[in-house]
């Protein structure tokens, strides 16, 4: 089990957000934000032999941070992430194998969730994940590490945003279809990701918040 941050993050009803995701959208003014620090997943936690060997003099996990907001409107959550991209990876081209990409995470029974497995077949987590250039949104479970299974059928509405120098996320999703329950005391866990394309991240191989943030769902 991993302690939640001393951050604590409120997704309150906020008007003019509507039922899809806009990451430019006026209303998200009204939504306080929060810096999360990011560090690079361990390195001796890969599954793949192969990827330790390869990055054991590489660098990577380079997004520093990430701004997380979160607000509801008309039973949605909203989420939106932003980061710094000086040198983005918009999209998979013969030249660029490696998109640029964000995630959240939740226990998916809403408490609590081994955050540094990425679950257990006891306690699995959701995730919301987007990728650069993909056309349709991503909700997927993980029972553990490298075990994710994408939800084919799902609700989840995702649209990006690339200007002056930052990515900017948007995330959209019914709060009863969401993926992951909503206990009654309407605070769950969650977790946050991004992949650098320009350095040739993917899969385990990320920035991440190595520890659980406390979300209050309104």
């Amino acid at each position: 089990m991993t302690a939640a941050t001393e951050v604590k993050l409120t997704a309150a009803e906020v008007a003019g957000l509507g039922s899809k995701p806009d990451p430019t959208a006026k209303a998200w003014a009204k939504v306080a934000g929060a810096t999360i620090a990011l560090r690079p997943t361990p390195l001796d936690r890969q599954p793949s032999a192969y990827v330790q060997a390869s990055w054991k003099d590489r660098q990577h996990g380079v997004i520093p941070a990430i701004e997380a907001r979160f607000a509801t409107c008309g039973g949605v959550l909203h989420a939106r992430l932003s980061w710094e991209a000086a040198d983005p990876r918009p999209a998979i081209t013969d030249n660029n194998v490696f998109p640029d990409a964000c995630a959240l995470l939740f226990p998916t029974d809403g408490k609590d969730a081994p955050l540094e497995t990425m679950g257990s077949p006891e306690k699995p987590v959701t995730l919301w994940h987007w990728r650069a250039g993909a056309e349709a949104a991503f909700l997927g479970t993980a029972s553990g590490l490298g075990t994710v299974d994408r939800t084919k059928s799902n609700s989840l509405a995702i649209e990006a945003d690339w200007a002056n120098g930052r990515w900017t996320v948007a995330f959209a999703c019914p709060v009863n279809n969401a993926g992951f329950a909503v206990p009654n005391s309407r605070e769950v866990r969650v977790a946050f990701a991004a992949w650098s394309g320009a350095n040739s991240e993917r899969a385990g191989l990320k920035s991440h918040s190595p520890a659980w943030t406390t979300l209050v769902i309104s």
